[in-house]
C-alpha cells in the first residue's frame, strides 16, 4: 500500500506542476492514479475537488492581474451546459472501452490538423461558432471521461493567445467545470459517499502547494513557442492516454 501511496503523490505532484505550467493536464495524470486506489465514484470527487484548489491557485494564488478571455470563454462555457447531460448519457450507453478509444483518435486527429494548420501559419477563429464547439466538446466529456481539457487547450492555443492568456481562461473554464461537476456527483453518489475519500486531503493539500510552485516558475521561464509546443504535447499525451486506457 505504502507503494501506491508514493505513486499517487509523485503523478499528482508532476499533474499539478503541469496544470500550473500550462493550464492543462491535471487530470491527464492525477485521474489514472486516483483511479487505481479507489472506487471511482470516490475518486471522481477527490479529483474535482484538487482541481478546484489547482485552479483557484494558478487564478488567485500568484499575486498578479488576471488575463481571461471572457469574451471567448462566456459562450464556450454556456455551450458547455448542454453537453453535460449528454456526456451522462453517453457514458451510459455506449461503451467505455470504445468511448476512451475514439476519443484518443478524435484528439490526436485533431492535434495533428493543429500542427499543420500552425506550419501554415493559420490560426482558429475567433468566433463564437468556435467557442461554442470547443465548450460543448468539454461539456461532454466532463460527465462521460473527465478529461476535458483537450477541446478547450487546443481551440485557444490556436487562436494565437499570449500564454497567460490561454493559461488564465483554460484554468478560468476548468474552474466553472470542477465546481458543477461537484454538485452533479454529490447529487448523483450522494454526499457520504463522494466525501468518503475526503480525509486524504490533509496530505494532498501540500503536494497541490509543492506543485503549483514548480508549475507556476517553469510558466514564468517558458518562452512563447515552447509554451505552445508543451501545451500541444500535453494534449496529444492525453489523446494517447485515451487510447491505450481503452484498449486494456
Amino acid at each position: 500500500m505504502n507503494g501506491w501511496i508514493a505513486i499517487v503523490v509523485a503523478a499528482l505532484l508532476l499533474a499539478v506542476a503541469l496544470q500550473a505550467a500550462t493550464g492543462f493536464g491535471f487530470a491527464l495524470l492525477a485521474g489514472p492514479s486516483l483511479y487505481s486506489v479507489m472506487a471511482p465514484d470516490r475518486a471522481v470527487a477527490l479529483l474535482l475537488i484538487l482541481g478546484l484548489c489547482v485552479n483557484v491557485l494558478v487564478l488567485a494564488g500568484e499575486r498578479r492581474t488576471l488575463a481571461v478571455d471572457w469574451a471567448g470563454l462566456v459562450p464556450a462555457m454556456l455551450a458547455a451546459l448542454p453537453g453535460l447531460p449528454i456526456g451522462a448519457v453517453l457514458v451510459r450507453v455506449l461503451p467505455a472501452d470504445a468511448l476512451r478509444i475514439a476519443i484518443g483518435v478524435i484528439v490526436c486527429a485533431l492535434v495533428a490538423h493543429r500542427v499543420f494548420r500552425r506550419a501554415a501559419t493559420a490560426e482558429l477563429p475567433p468566433g463564437r461558432l468556435t467557442a461554442a464547439a470547443a465548450g460543448f466538446s468539454a461539456g461532454v466529456l466532463t460527465t462521460s471521461t473527465t478529461t476535458n481539457g483537450p477541446p478547450l487547450a487546443l481551440w485557444l492555443g490556436g487562436r494565437g493567445l499570449q500564454p497567460a492568456v490561454v493559461r488564465d481562461t483554460v484554468s478560468a473554464a476548468f474552474l466553472l467545470l470542477d465546481f458543477v461537476g461537484v454538485g452533479v456527483v454529490l447529487a448523483v453518489v450522494g454526499p457520504h459517499r463522494a466525501l468518503a475519500e475526503a480525509i486524504w486531503l490533509p496530505a494532498l493539500i501540500p503536494v497541490v502547494l509543492v506543485g503549483h510552485l514548480a508549475g507556476s516558475w517553469l510558466f514564468r521561464r517558458l518562452p512563447v513557442h515552447r509554451y505552445d509546443q508543451l501545451l500541444l504535447l500535453a494534449v496529444a499525451a492525453a489523446g494517447a492516454v485515451s487510447i491505450v486506457s481503452g484498449l486494456r
